[in-house]
């Protein structure tokens, strides 16, 4: 179920993190990513998990995690232009954070930078 669950995350359409009007009011797991200017790709930075992902993601920019600094320093810089989040409607998503954290790792085949969550 974990790889299912992170394979489609991972053909999920990116968007942009400032359009939060297309983040939908739903529980689930989300990514964000930044794009890089230099290759066009994007970073996958940080899984996370909410009952309420659009509420999840405003919160990001006032939270003292250490995603949200990155994120208030990429707003405060160029307006969050290329911040990116993609998410995923998933009932059960508070119990198994930390296995799709790990699947999510070993699929793209490097750690997620900004998760401090031990699996």
């Amino acid at each position: 179920m974990a790889n299912d669950i992170c394979d489609k995350l991972i053909q999920k359409q990116w968007l942009r993190y400032t359009d939060s009007s297309l983040i939908p009011y739903v529980g689930g797991i989300y990514v964000i990513g930044i794009k890089r200017s230099s290759n066009r790709a994007i970073i996958y930075l940080y899984l996370g998990q909410s009952v309420d992902v659009h509420d999840r993601i405003k919160h990001h920019k006032y939270s003292d995690q250490k995603i949200d600094g990155f994120i208030r320093r990429n707003i405060r810089r160029n307006g969050g232009k290329d911040l990116r989040v993609k998410l995923i409607k998933e009932e059960r998503h508070k119990f198994k954070e930390g296995v799709y954290i790990k699947c999510m790792e070993k699929k793209l085949g490097y750690k997620l930078q900004y998760n401090m969550k031990v699996c």
